[in-house]
């Protein structure tokens, strides 16, 4: 059998809050203010059905054998779905935030009701409640658990939610083959492109296999491509801007480092192409001879009515 490493993935997904108290809701709505990613609930009979009707399993590769001789020969260049073609991924629930002290159904009984749901699960003590929450811990029904109490709850548990919307996303990103994307699996390339997200405000990434790039989009739905290229790729790269007849001036920019082209829809150089954009390519700390790009795309280089967080959330305000 083969080990997989997925490519970068991320984009927002939803929260699901459980509380028997609305005062205690309404403060963490003022905390996490977006109302088309984040529920709540006071009944854990609605949340259940909630989280049930959101339900999507976690697709499991298994490849071994004369299956995955199959997909060695086959042309592909990534196994996994397409998350980027996908209107409904924002509605995934990637985590749930559960009080203990509930009427009827405490937190870690709901908890346990829905153990077969992929999500960090999270829960929340107040006077009582922390030994039982430990004990859950330990058994591994739950992955966090915060005291409500607590100052730093809060920013605690804002920490919390975003690490497990990136949980939630790598669970889910496609897997390249034929050493298609390595050098995106690379921690020293995903700490690159996770700096820059926060950096350049873009809210979801999606690592593209037809391109061996990342197509990143900020909130307003604006594109931009992230390329990494260790020694190798820069090697096969100048190599083919020779190989196809490329011009001087691009072939000795890149023999330099001194431009990384943007060859967008196509992962190199083709002769055919009459206009190649390029950046200074920057390299990547700790990795010698890797470096790396980022520039914005025009939309009309891709899809006609891709689904974005920002049509998305369009959508939800027409239809609410």
């Amino acid at each position: 059998m083969s080990s997989f490493v997925t490519q970068p993935l991320f984009y927002p997904a939803s929260a699901v809050f459980l509380d028997d108290s609305a005062d205690f809701l309404d403060g963490l709505r003022g905390v996490f203010r977006d109302g088309q990613l984040n529920r709540f609930f006071t009944q854990p009979e609605a949340a259940l059905d909630f989280m049930r009707s959101r339900d999507r399993s976690v697709p499991l590769i298994r490849m071994a054998g004369e299956a995955y001789s199959r997909l060695e020969r086959g042309g592909a260049n990534a196994l996994g779905k397409d998350a980027l073609r996908d209107p409904t991924r924002f509605e995934e629930v990637a985590a749930v935030v559960v009080d203990y002290e509930m009427p009827g159904m405490d937190g870690i009984q709901f908890l346990e009701s829905i153990s077969d749901i992929v999500c960090t699960k999270i829960l929340l003590t107040g006077a009582a409640g922390d030994r039982q929450a430990v004990d859950a811990f330990n058994a591994g029904l739950i992955d966090i658990y915060l005291r409500k109490r607590d100052a730093a709850m809060p920013a605690t548990l804002a920490g919390a939610l975003r690490e497990a919307n990136k949980r939630h996303c790598r669970l889910r990103g496609c897997i390249g083959v034929h050493d298609v994307g390595a050098t995106y699996c690379d921690p020293r390339v995903v700490q690159v492109l996770d700096d820059l997200a926060a950096r350049e405000n873009f809210v979801e990434y999606y690592w593209r296999p037809e391109q061996d790039a990342v197509l990143l989009f900020d909130a307003a739905g604006r594109p931009s491509v992230f390329i990494a290229w260790d020694a190798d790729e820069w090697a096969f790269q100048c190599d083919t801007v020779a190989d196809a007849g490329g011009p001087d001036w691009m072939r000795e920019g890149m023999e330099t480092r001194s431009l990384m082209p943007l060859f967008w829809p196509d992962q190199a150089y083709r002769p055919n192409r009459t206009v190649v954009p390029s950046v200074q390519p920057v390299p990547v700390p700790g990795w010698k001879g890797a470096f790396y790009s980022l520039a914005p795309l025009d939309a009309s280089a891709l899809d006609a009515g891709l689904p974005t967080y920002a049509s998305w959330r369009q959508l939800r305000r027409r239809l609410h």
